[in-house]
């Protein structure tokens, strides 16, 4: 027989054989012998999200399907959380505006905290799980922000970081003695779990959630939340954020401040950089975004604690160090009404300058910034999901005529009343730009280039039937119009290449008489 130690590869196989064996276990022997689903239209939006080419109109139909979901679904979406320039008032335009990944996350959120909401007991209250976890989830979500990469996936992932826990109150007789005060001033739950069934919630739940179909964007944090120092590189930084969510999350509801908050202050000082204003300004964020997102989710915030009450914890455990907690809450309250009136400020400031840099001002359409910067969004979109999209270029016909004519301000005049018709012509789901001078843009989503021709002469016969009254005159007003189409199968299309074939065809169309639409990759 060999003697000695076991190679470390070896040893790690074995740690983790032993561990899925214990899950598995579980899973097994659980009394009914099945483990508990998501609904069947979590299930649906799920399939969808998998195939080749999701829909924007089929997930709208699943989750518009329950008038309520969609009501909440569109809270958050017009919520702090995610503040859109411009109101989003229906499913379609919220899918446009955040993507496929946001919105369904945000469905997903609202199904299983309903589906899983349970009964309250004396061992378990299931208001304070989820109460922690959306506070986990709106904290990771403003975490993110500031020390990784944009995560579609970071808000149900912080979410869903117990739901080991809840899956295994549910399925084991075994597991509810956890609950049980006696165990739980004897043991955490990690202690415990690790005892008595060798596993630990974070990677039941993640195995659970590969087995709903969810990505592994979601489940491999979730894995890994609790063991950083073994998450593969890719999930290290969303591991981390889920971590530090955990963290303030049991802050905010009711653990014990200092020693949480100072390895959450800690972490994000030493690691990634942050300020101590910084810091604070988050926990305002979370406090405040937590409280809005709870009430979405029809789970009384009870007795959570404000930003403010936990710096005041904090700052009357500094007083040990010969400072007064009189003299820190006196400096605190000071430092945080400056705050406050300067994020109201910037607040307003920034709102402004938001719609300034985003806006025409006299059309009150978007301007060429923004059609550039959704250009790409849509282009990339697009390429990944492999579907469709339509660009229509507009340019008035004898504009220079019109203010040559009647001047300026009828021109303008003349331009405002193209734009509002635009708006009210093209689907919630397009978007209309003023191009520059006389010529608008709209970028058509998922929209194949017959499709688009329908739509664009829609508007061209719409616009033709529109009167202007300038003066007690009315003008007769007309465009040219120009298409080209995104098309997976084609190679070589650029956002500059789509541009210019639509621009090529609106000239074509001017050539040819003006008042038409000319489409020129039909003819290519």
């Amino acid at each position: 027989m060999l003697s000695g130690k076991l190679p470390a590869g070896v040893l790690q196989f074995r740690k983790k054989e032993v561990l899925m064996s214990a899950i598995e276990k579980l899973l097994a022997n659980n009394q009914s012998g099945r483990l508990p689903t998501p609904p069947a239209i979590a299930m649906r939006i799920l399939d969808e999200v998998h195939k080749d080419e999701p829909s924007f109109r089929r997930l709208s139909a699943l989750i518009t399907a329950d008038p309520a979901l969609t009501t909440r679904v569109l809270r958050i979406a017009n919520s702090t959380m995610y503040a859109p320039m411009v109101r989003i008032d229906n499913l379609e335009a919220a899918l446009t505006r955040l993507g496929i990944t946001t919105v369904t996350n945000i469905a997903l959120s609202f199904i299983l905290v309903g589906h899983f909401k349970g009964n309250h007991s004396d061992e378990f209250n299931f208001n304070y799980f989820w109460k922690r976890a959306i506070t986990s989830a709106v904290s990771a979500n403003l975490i993110a922000q500031r020390i990784c990469r944009a995560n579609d996936n970071i808000f149900i992932a912080a979410l869903l970081q117990d739901i080991g826990i809840l899956i295994a109150y549910i399925c084991m007789d075994d597991y509810r003695t956890i609950f049980h005060p006696e165990q739980r001033r004897r043991h955490t739950i990690k202690a415990f779990e690790q005892e008595t069934f060798g596993f630990a919630h974070s990677q039941l739940g993640s195995e659970i959630l590969q087995r709903w179909g969810l990505p592994e964007e979601i489940f491999n944090p979730i894995r890994f939340h609790h063991q950083l120092g073994e998450a593969p590189e890719t999930y290290e930084c969303p591991a981390q954020v889920i971590n530090l969510a955990d963290k303030i999350s049991a802050v905010f509801n009711g653990r014990p401040v200092p020693e949480k908050l100072k390895v959450f202050r800690s972490t994000l000082k030493s690691r990634y950089h942050l300020s101590d204003e910084s810091i604070n300004t988050l926990l305002e964020e979370i406090s405040d975004q937590s409280l809005q997102i709870l009430s979405f989710f029809e789970i009384p915030s009870g007795k959570m604690k404000s930003a403010a009450q936990i710096l005041q914890e904090a700052n009357e455990e500094l007083s040990r160090l010969n400072l007064t907690s009189s003299q820190l809450l006196h400096q605190y309250r000071e430092e945080k009404d400056a705050a406050v009136q300067e994020k109201q400020h910037l607040a307003t400031m920034n709102v402004e300058l938001s719609r300034l840099a985003f806006e025409d001002s006299l059309t009150g359409l978007y301007n060429l910034r923004y059609f550039h910067d959704y250009f790409d969004r849509e282009l990339q979109r697009a390429s990944r999901y492999g579907t469709v999209f339509s660009l229509l270029m507009f340019d008035i016909d004898n504009f220079k005529a019109i203010n040559d004519t009647y001047g300026h301000q009828a021109g303008d005049q003349v331009l405002k009343s193209i734009a509002s018709l635009a708006q009210k012509t093209l689907r919630n789901t397009d978007v209309v730009v003023r191009y520059g001078g006389e010529e608008f843009a709209a970028l058509l989503p998922e929209t194949a280039l017959d499709r688009a021709s329908d739509i664009a002469d829609r508007l061209r016969q719409e616009i033709e039937e529109m009167a202007v009254t300038w003066d007690g005159i009315e003008l007769g007003v007309t465009v040219s119009m120009g298409l080209s189409c995104f098309d997976t199968n084609k190679k070589h299309q650029t956002k500059d290449a789509l541009i210019d074939i639509a621009d090529k065809g609106l000239y074509e169309s001017k050539r040819a008489g003006k008042n038409c639409i000319s489409i020129p990759q039909k003819n290519a």
